[in-house]
């Protein structure tokens, strides 16, 4: 990929970008008020991406960087195994400017966020975490989104499949040498997501959540695919300071691209 036509792509989905390490992370920047920090999910920040708008407009300055791999930001190169990730994941907040803050985090997101504030207490303010990865019961065990097609998959992670036009669709005003440009983006973020969870998204998460000791909000898609809803309760009993649960109607695996206004007024609830 070239550095021109990189960076034309980048500025398609307008991020800013910020030195890490031998490359670049990605970082959204909305609105203005107190911090928070957003961790996105499998969809990475596809560029419009209304739960940022929605976070900003509760009055708050929303910072939302891509982690390795995923849109914005450069390949994941010499993340071998979970504590490269999350030592990987530990630095980006403090190159992002969210460290300490409220954090919204989806996903694989919440899983990232939940791994750094197990070992790292100062990592992040009260957390609303959407449908986390990290658990796993053999009697109710999480789907793989990978071991399908990429239609298939897109039903899985989201109620809507129209909300998520701008991680899996070309954009119409896309330049046409820009196209194959967005399909490698694509590929790299579904590779990174994959990194974390495939073949299963249980990395021993459950013996370190005693250490995690910051509020916790959970929410979760009623109508998701991927992770059952009832995960839910599980998280709830595994987190020592679980402060509310909600569980989404229409919502998918991304509550926050299907719901984005539902998933700022709980955040703000949280963060008050």
């Amino acid at each position: 990929m070239s550095a021109g036509s990189s960076a034309a792509l980048a500025g398609h989905f307008a991020p800013s970008t910020l030195s890490y390490r031998d490359g670049h992370i990605g970082l959204v920047e909305v609105g203005e008020g107190p911090t928070i920090g957003y961790l996105h999910g499998m969809l990475g920040n596809p560029g419009v991406h209304p739960v940022l708008d929605e976070l900003a407009a509760t009055g708050h300055r929303v910072l939302a960087p891509s982690l390795p791999g995923f849109t914005g930001s450069s390949e994941a190169g010499g993340l071998r195994n979970l504590h490269d990730w999350v030592v990987a994941a530990s630095e980006i907040i403090d190159i992002a400017g969210i460290t300490g803050a409220p954090l919204v985090a989806s996903s694989v997101g919440a899983m990232m966020a939940l791994e750094v504030a197990a070992v790292r207490p100062e990592a992040f303010g009260p957390m609303v975490l959407i449908a986390p990865f990290g658990l796993w019961d053999d009697d109710d065990p999480v789907a793989d989104p990978f071991g399908t097609t990429l239609s298939v998959q897109r039903a899985m992670l989201t109620e809507d499949t129209t909300v998520s036009a701008a991680f899996f669709d070309d954009p119409s005003d896309l330049p046409a040498d820009m196209v194959v440009e967005h399909g490698v983006h694509r590929y790299l973020t579904r590779t990174s997501a994959a990194q974390l969870i495939w073949p299963l998204p249980e990395w021993g998460l459950a013996a370190r959540l005693h250490r995690v000791s910051n509020p916790v909000t959970l929410v979760h898609g009623a109508k998701d695919r991927i992770i059952p809803s009832s995960y839910l309760a599980r998280w709830s009993a595994a987190l020592p300071n679980v402060v509310a649960t909600h569980l989404v109607d229409d919502a998918g695996h991304q509550a926050d691209f299907d719901q984005p206004a539902q998933i700022a007024q709980i955040a703000a609830a949280a963060f008050a």
